[in-house]
């Protein structure tokens, strides 16, 4: 009669032993895998939202004769609504902003495209951390309106309040917050013009510029998540004859 033997229970907690840390192992990299995949299709739509997005700014900017406001490095808390850039199309360069609503051609009306800021209120990650750098915040919204009926510049840039403005459309969400600082010198959302030959600079001078050949846009969009999901952009854009009134033809 042959001697049958099973398994000691040692054999037995050292087989459940290795199962559990290969099961533990699977899960860990299937979690990774799915927090992976979900984070890169976040990324790839915050991609394709900006590059729409930048798309249409630069057919505003194509289809700009003067620009009328550039917020620089003048963006802050202060106000619900924060103006970030100001063009006009179809309008003559004229010394005074006041008078500068003549149409170049009397055939087509002047318009005005605004840029509107409206900063978020999230400061908090699901992990319990705190959106970086101190003071930031995510969720912001810009929007964009079309003024087909200006009036003159006294009234810009007041942007209302976009929300309930039937008139503006959100250009992008998710734009993070970060004002502009001594230590922390990146600001975002951040519109300033550059005349690289005339040394103007509207970074530090949010005054109505006039003159500039170069609009210099730099955004983050950011998604306030654990892992965080961002997308950051700089951008330059030429700006047509410095927006100065372009040559009429002759009579």
């Amino acid at each position: 009669m042959r001697n049958k033997n099973g398994f000691t229970l040692t054999e037995i907690l050292l087989a459940v032993l290795i199962v559990g840390i290969i099961a533990v192992a699977l899960a860990s990299l299937t979690t990774t895998a799915s927090r992976e995949s979900g984070s890169g299709r976040s990324r790839v739509m915050m991609r394709n939202n900006l590059s729409m997005a930048l798309r249409q700014l630069r057919r505003d900017i194509h289809d700009s004769t003067r620009l009328l406001y550039a917020a620089g490095q003048n963006v802050n808390l202060g106000t619900s609504a924060i103006p970030l850039l100001v063009l006009g199309q179809n309008m003559r360069w004229e010394a005074s902003s006041s008078v500068g609503f003549t149409p170049v051609s009397p055939a087509e009306p002047v318009k005005v495209i605004m840029y509107c800021f409206v900063p978020g209120t999230t400061t908090g990650l699901p992990n319990g951390g705190s959106v970086v750098p101190a003071g930031a915040t995510d969720g912001g919204i810009i929007y964009r309106k079309e003024d087909t009926a200006p009036t003159p510049w006294t009234s810009y840039p007041d942007c209302g309040t976009p929300a309930s403005d039937s008139d503006f459309k959100v250009w992008l969400n998710h734009i993070k917050f970060i004002q502009y600082d001594a230590t922390y010198q990146y600001p975002v959302p951040y519109f300033y013009v550059v005349d690289y030959e005339n040394g103007y600079d509207s970074v530090v001078n949010h005054v109505p510029a006039n003159l500039g050949s170069r609009l210099h846009v730099n955004l983050i969009m950011e998604l306030p998540t654990a892992p965080i999901v961002n997308d950051v952009t700089e951008e330059i854009f030429v700006l047509p004859n410095g927006f100065r009134q372009p040559p009429q033809p002759q009579p």
